[in-house]
């Protein structure tokens, strides 16, 4: 990404970390290869330490055969990791509502993209190993 008023290449908020057949996981940003690691976790800390979070794939979520409205689920290589809904009613009504299924962290926020980095940010640092003590 370049900062659009220094010209300057800007360093990306989420980077996509996918696994590499028979060399562990890389951590990419767009089609560049930064960085090849033979643990998830170290290519987790790698994004981490770039203050970056994990791209996440982001699907509508399906109850009974149905699509829930305003209702998304998050998923790292077909595994569901996290889920986010809008609050349709009550004194909540308009906040968005997200978890991250290992580990527990959930939040609400006013927009759907406060809830995806939520999810995300929770996720990395999970896997990471950045909140264990």
């Amino acid at each position: 990404m370049t900062d659009h008023r220094t010209g300057n290449l800007m360093p990306a908020d989420r980077l996509t970390v996918r696994f590499a057949y028979q060399r562990g996981f890389q951590v990419v940003d767009g089609s560049a290869i930064l960085q090849t690691f033979e643990k998830q976790d170290e290519a987790f800390k790698f994004v981490l330490g770039r203050d970056a979070r994990v791209w996440l794939a982001w699907s509508r979520t399906v109850i009974g055969g149905q699509t829930a409205p305003f209702d998304f689920a998050a998923a790292f290589q077909q595994e569901k990791v996290g889920r986010i809904m809008k609050t349709m009613h009550g004194p909540a009504a308009g906040t968005w509502f997200w978890t991250c299924h290992d580990g527990g962290a959930r939040g609400t926020v006013e927009t759907k993209d406060e809830a995806v980095a939520g999810v995300e940010r929770a996720f990395t640092r999970r896997i990471a190993g950045a909140d264990w003590r």
